[in-house]
């Protein structure tokens, strides 16, 4: 920890900080989550959407813009054993990956809910050993299954090897395998459970959430005739889910973890409920933690006290990303997928996976920064005028977090056009401020200015921010122009009729 502390030191020297008197002094941490490996296979942007891990062999198996295979036993030595897998699908010449999967032996089986480029698919892949070679294995994809009608979300097996899959507003429908044919065929389903998503078999009960933000018991003791037993309201939109016993975890988007009593499965309650930072994917659970992919960072819990939730750590993964400007930081990069096994906890990011160790008796500041740090515009600002935006500052870490410094750097002016205070701040655990900085301009030339900040967040002890003001062209306080759309329908939007009123864009992308 001594050469973190000087690192920090020589770091504050070499980019020119302020040299002020020190009067609030860094704490010395650990960090609760310490990266044992980031695996980079043959492709370096999987899109990573679901993992699973398997404890009686220790594998990990993705679904991702392709389906891959891991071996897991020692996380800080994780490596491929199958990888950049993809579908072949009737209908479709993309050769899609997959976003759902569920493994039983060496079959694991795969899900694509369709898009605008992809039709909808069950399948899956053997992925027995190949002939005279134990250790290395021959992948073959199994018969594709494609109902009318149908789109197909989550999917799960059971100790009988019956797969049970979300059909979204069609409920839950149950199929076997032909163990010879490996020909996929329905042979029960359940309706009235809303837009379903997740899926987890436990004994004669399989666990549904639904995007309306609810979580369904399902008696499938006669698979041909699937009973709903009980439904529960999670809030926020329910998606991933992990069974432990009596105990179900729902990520459950803006709700954040919401924890399951399902001893009655008739009757199942919230027993707690926890926030996360941003929208909760999917879940998994090992040992009394609740480890959550909630898209802007990958987070654990101590569940043990089912009613509180208690935080431990979150780590914050990122990417570089050229802009036209220098100086901008990296991103963060969505994660989407978390499996655990004991204190080992994999991470499926945006790009490629990664795997944690978790100490959870190391208490640890964690610094929060808004997304849009990336690029604070501060608009048009006349010469000589002044504009000030805040930018607020959270701990959501579990140790008093400390800003050692924070500064903006001087740009090309004789003067700096931006500054900010405080230079220091501190903020105990849980706790919020806010960082001001100010733009006052000599000319309405473009300027930029990097504001860093230093602190004693083990995992991120420099975090910058990109300022800019008086950028040209269109943005921020300029008016918008003359804008025609042809919609899809055939009919035309125009921006000058949206005047006065409330305009969101949305951007989509289809995997």
């Amino acid at each position: 920890m001594k050469r973190f502390f000087m690192a920090v030191a020589c770091a504050l020297a070499a980019v020119g900080s302020p040299v002020e008197t020190q009067s609030l002094q860094p704490g010395k941490f650990l960090s609760p989550l310490l990266q044992l490996k980031r695996l980079q296979g043959q492709v370096g942007h999987l899109h990573v959407d679901e993992i699973r891990f398997r404890a009686s062999d220790k594998k990990l198996f993705q679904c991702s813009y392709t389906f891959g295979v891991m071996e897991a036993s020692d996380a800080a030595n994780l490596r491929y054993l199958a990888e950049n897998l993809r579908h072949t699908i009737p209908g479709d010449q993309r050769s899609p990956g997959c976003i759902h999967l569920a493994a039983d032996g060496n079959i694991v089986y795969t899900t694509h809910r369709g898009n605008l480029s992809n039709p909808t698919f069950i399948t899956g892949w053997d992925i027995s050993p190949a002939a005279g070679n134990r250790n290395a294995l021959a992948p073959r994809q199994l018969p594709v299954l494609q109902e009318p009608g149908e789109s197909y979300e989550g999917i799960d097996v059971d100790s009988r090897g019956l797969i049970y899959v979300a059909l979204k507003d069609n409920g839950l429908g149950v199929y076997r395998r032909d163990t010879v044919t490996n020909v996929l065929h329905r042979i029960g389903s359940v309706s009235g459970l809303g837009s379903t998503w997740g899926v987890r078999a436990q004994g004669t009960t399989v666990f549904v959430t639904s995007l309306a933000g609810q979580l369904s018991t399902v008696n499938v003791a006669d698979p041909q005739q699937p009973k709903v037993l009980g439904t529960v309201s999670t809030g926020g939109v329910a998606r991933g889910l992990a069974v432990n016993g009596q105990m179900a975890y729902v990520a459950a988007g803006s709700a954040g973890l919401v924890v399951v009593d399902a001893s009655d499965l008739t009757n199942p309650r919230v027993a707690g409920k926890a926030e996360t930072r941003g929208t909760a994917i999917r879940v998994d659970y090992s040992m009394g933690h609740a480890v959550v992919a909630a898209w802007n960072d990958a987070r654990v819990y101590d569940v043990t006290k089912p009613a509180a939730p208690r935080f431990i750590g979150a780590v914050r993964l990122t990417t570089e990303v050229a802009y036209p400007d220098d100086g901008h930081p990296p991103v963060t990069a969505r994660t989407l997928g978390i499996a655990a096994n004991g204190h080992d906890i994999f991470i499926g990011n945006w790009f490629v996976q990664y795997a944690y160790r978790l100490y959870p008796e190391r208490a640890a500041p964690s610094l929060v920064l808004p997304e849009d740090v990336n690029l604070l515009d501060f608009g048009p600002v006349a010469a000589g005028a002044t504009r000030t935006m805040p930018i607020e500052v959270r701990n959501q870490g579990t140790a008093p977090l400390t800003l050692i410094s924070n500064w903006t750097s001087e740009g090309d002016a004789d003067r700096p056009a931006f500054d900010v205070t405080p230079s220091q701040l501190r903020l105990p655990a849980g706790g919020k401020g806010v960082l001001s900085v100010r733009y006052k301009p000599s000319s309405t030339a473009k300027a930029t200015s990097i504001l860093t900040i230093m602190s004693d967040d083990p995992l991120q002890p420099r975090r910058t921010a990109f300022l800019v003001g008086n950028q040209p062209g269109l943005g921020v306080g300029k008016p918008l122009p003359e804008t025609r759309v042809t919609l899809l329908d055939g009919s035309e939007w125009v921006s000058s009729q949206r005047v006065g009123k409330v305009t969101v864009l949305a951007y989509f992308a289809t995997f």
